[in-house]
């Protein structure tokens, strides 16, 4: 991927195809894309889950492999790129239909992982967060969160997990912004202040994933209006035009 021009960034990480946006979501975007930019990196969007999975196997030394996605699910990731036109950090996304069971219960029964019948014979996941099993209707479930090592520490993992939420309340009807965090990861989310009632102290769910073993995961979750505020986006008129319909 070649890195894109602040301008040409602006302009295609916002609609995915909707709009147009009150003037506060545009300026939350603006906002981080230029934060990004200013480290010297752009961000680009892609809806091809083969290029992620790619680029995972590219980076597996300091990368673990990425869970699975249903190919019917609809989905994109941002990479950031450097100046270099390499990817140096990702977010993707995942839209789960819970309308009819909770994640918790797609994560259990593996619909949130796999198209219904092709989930492996030795996978299994146990899901014990009442969070979890609360979130239902329109789930936008955040994964492949990664930075290359010599990236690391230059202030990009916070500000593309934002910018991926952003994106996901854009595009799509989700009552619910979710995520699994593995418990190395749970400090770097508490330092940049995420409360209890956003990130469970306990992994309170376990997956065995086929052909990488047991996991133990913490749930995270922002509702609608908590990823909103948590985005600075305030206005009547921005949360109008981002609700559920």
């Amino acid at each position: 991927m070649r890195a894109a021009s602040l301008e040409n960034c602006l302009a295609e990480l916002l609609p995915l195809g909707a709009g147009p946006f009150p003037p506060d979501i545009e300026a939350a975007r603006d906002r981080l894309c230029t934060e990004l930019v200013d480290r010297g990196v752009t961000p680009v969007l892609s809806e091809s889950w083969a290029d992620l999975q790619a680029l995972n196997a590219r980076h597996r030394e300091s990368w673990f492999p990425l869970l699975p996605k249903p190919p019917s699910a609809p989905a994109f990731w941002i990479g950031l790129v450097d100046g270099e036109g390499e990817v140096v950090a990702t977010y993707g996304v995942v839209l789960v239909d819970c309308a009819g069971s909770s994640f918790g219960a797609r994560l259990m029964d593996l619909s949130a992982l796999h198209d219904p019948g092709s989930a492996p014979a030795d996978e299994w996941v146990f899901v014990a967060s009442e969070g979890a099993h609360d979130a239902m209707g329109p789930v936008a479930w955040i994964v492949a969160g990664w930075i290359r090592p010599d990236w690391r520490g230059s202030g990009l993992f916070h500000r593309l997990g934002a910018l991926t939420r952003l994106l996901a309340l854009c595009c799509w009807p989700v009552g619910w912004v979710v995520g699994l965090v593995d418990p190395e990861t749970v400090p770097v989310w508490r330092g940049r202040g995420v409360s209890r009632h956003r990130l469970e102290d306990r992994p309170g769910i376990l997956y065995r994933q086929s052909g990488v073993g047991r996991l133990p995961l913490h749930f995270m979750r922002w509702s609608r209006e908590d990823a909103l505020l948590s985005l600075g986006i305030r206005s009547k008129q921005a949360a109008e035009a981002m609700t559920p319909v």
